[in-house]
């Protein structure tokens, strides 16, 4: 299986300089190729990533500054594009509409890498990559794998600062410690993830602790005068700002999905994505201004808990440890009564499952139940064995206090 580990570079000014020229002719590069594809496709023919390839010679030929560089490096800017226009391809069999791939412009090219092992080492937590000036620090705050196989670079830019994503190969493990656990998750309409177990982990909201951050960052770009040297550095200011939310976030997904990834070896997971998320909460209200207060709001906080990326995280971290993650149809889910089967509408208490053949539980709680039953029942229909157990230990006891304890306190 493949990882990435992303660092922080430590850049001499020459080497920050010379980065940028790099990015520079990578974007130049990419336009030119599109420009290209373009042209073709008007005149009826379709290029590949291997005609593109075969006109790289020519190219180089006639811009000596890119063939200083190692031949890696313009293979992934074209692979790059190449990327692109299978994406509008796609969406041009399906009918949508395809919108050709843009044109870079110095705002919209932020990343170039180097496709293949040749061209670039890693040595004693340096990166030497040809064409840049001495060996290039990395700040390794955590090391790689002792097994791990490198197979791929990345070099990105964001702001001022400089990262390098090293891509590994790595063998998954044959067997997980704990071969016999199971657990079921329902992500509620509030970002709630519930286990099958019945502990609830409420979303985590970076955004809010930083709301005052962005807010002094946003009025203050806004007065910066178009085009100035002050705007920049506000920009930079705001985007510092955003980048530290996106890390709180993205620590705290990979901090849940370890500790489920390594906790259980069968994970069946509600099949979900933000934008039917979206959709769903959106239709809820009356008016066009209510559905659009909803919808933003629910932007927020999709963007906190982020259910496509904690899934696709558990999936890979999963596999890592050598267990297994698979998506379950969410339909009806909150409705059905896990332990007897009927169809309980949430009426009076929506957030609530109360069953008249007993079961007194959070309705997360029952949906996580019933996405775990369906999930082993589906994982043994396609291998032909069980996972763990088909039913977990659950019992009727009541989990929220009695309706009536305000009044006889």
């Amino acid at each position: 299986m493949y990882l990435q580990y992303r660092y922080p570079l430590e850049l001499t000014r020459a080497q920050h300089a010379r980065l940028g020229e790099i990015l520079a002719l990578q974007r130049h590069l990419y336009n030119a190729a599109l420009e290209n594809r373009r042209a073709s496709l008007q005149a009826g023919r379709h290029l590949t990533v291997e005609d593109d390839c075969a006109s790289l010679g020519q190219y180089r030929r006639a811009h000596p500054e890119q063939a200083a560089l190692p031949w890696g490096v313009n293979h992934w800017t074209l692979r790059r594009l190449d990327g692109a226009m299978r994406v509008y391809a796609r969406r041009l069999r399906s009918g949508d509409a395809p919108g050709l791939p843009r044109f870079r412009s110095e705002g919209r090219w932020r990343s170039f890498g180097v496709y293949g092992l040749k061209g670039w080492n890693l040595q004693s937590g340096r990166l030497c990559l040809d064409g840049i000036v001495g060996a290039v620090r990395i700040r390794m705050h955590r090391p790689l794998p002792a097994e791990a196989k490198p197979i791929g670079v990345t070099l990105t830019r964001e702001a001022r600062r400089w990262f390098v994503t090293i891509m590994i190969s790595v063998d998954a493990a044959t067997q997980h410690p704990k071969p016999d656990s199971a657990c079921g998750i329902d992500i509620g309409t509030g970002n709630r993830l519930t286990f099958s177990d019945g502990t609830h982990l409420e979303p985590f909201r970076p955004n809010r602790r930083k709301a005052a951050a962005l807010h002094r960052a946003a009025r203050a770009l806004v007065r910066c005068q178009k085009d100035s040297r002050r705007r920049r550095k506000v920009r930079d200011r705001l985007g510092q700002a955003y980048r530290a939310i996106r890390n709180a976030r993205a620590n705290h997904l990979h901090q849940v999905s370890a500790a489920v990834a390594k906790s259980h070896a069968f994970i069946a997971v509600r099949d979900t994505t933000q934008k039917e998320a979206a959709r769903v909460i959106a239709k809820r209200g009356s008016t066009r201004e209510k559905s659009l207060i909803v919808t933003n709001s629910l932007t927020v906080s999709l963007a906190d808990t982020n259910p496509g990326r904690i899934i696709e995280k558990i999936r890979y971290k999963a596999e890592k440890a050598g267990g297994v993650m698979i998506m379950v149809d969410p339909q009806q889910s909150l409705q059905d009564c896990h332990f007897c089967g009927i169809v309980v509408q949430k009426i009076d208490a929506p957030n609530w499952h109360s069953c008249t053949c007993g079961a007194d539980l959070h309705r997360g709680h029952n949906a996580a139940l019933n996405i775990l039953a369906r999930g082993l029942a589906a994982h043994a229909a396609a291998t032909g064995r069980r996972v763990g157990k088909a039913l977990p230990n659950a019992s009727f006891q009541t989990a929220r206090p009695p309706r009536n304890a305000a009044s006889t306190a």
